[in-house]
């Protein structure tokens, strides 16, 4: 079992980190009613996603916490159309955020998470579920992509 910092911990750095860019440039650049409206609707979706996704591991009783092994593998829900609806809704939020806060550096942030989630977290996770579940597996990451 390895033990690694909890993405809710790097989305809440990044998080931090678009909000600081606010008063660190000051300006912004794309700040009006549609923008809001973008953002908001991005920060909505970032957080229905991961919801829906908890309750479905809920749902067939599977842990939660991507350093331990997977009890079961779940294909249902978010999971039938992204393999990993938590990474997507909490890139969403960040880029929802970084679309809030209106300035070109606060959209570093998300890209940020992005890279971290695509080639540490997510890999790391695939690769027990391969150990896991094997050909069900392949099959599953054959038919749905990573992200959309």
């Amino acid at each position: 079992m390895r033990k690694i910092i909890l993405p809710p911990v790097v989305t809440l750095l990044c998080a931090l980190a678009i909000v600081a860019t606010r008063y660190m440039d000051g300006a912004t650049y794309f700040q009006t009613g549609a923008w809001d409206i973008a953002g908001y609707s991005l920060i909505i979706l970032g957080i229905i996603l991961p919801v829906w996704g908890a309750r479905v591991f809920k749902q067939h009783r599977t842990n939660l916490l991507p350093y331990k092994d997977p009890d079961t593998m779940v294909t249902s829900g978010p999971f039938a159309f992204t393999r990993n609806p938590m990474y997507l809704g909490m890139f969403l939020v960040l880029a929802g955020a970084a679309v809030l806060v209106g300035t070109e550096m606060g959209l570093v942030f998300p890209l940020v998470f992005f890279a971290v989630a695509n080639w540490y977290f997510i890999p790391f996770e695939e690769g027990r579920m391969a150990e896991m579940f094997g050909e069900a597996f392949d099959d599953y990451k054959a038919k749905v992509r990573r992200w959309i």
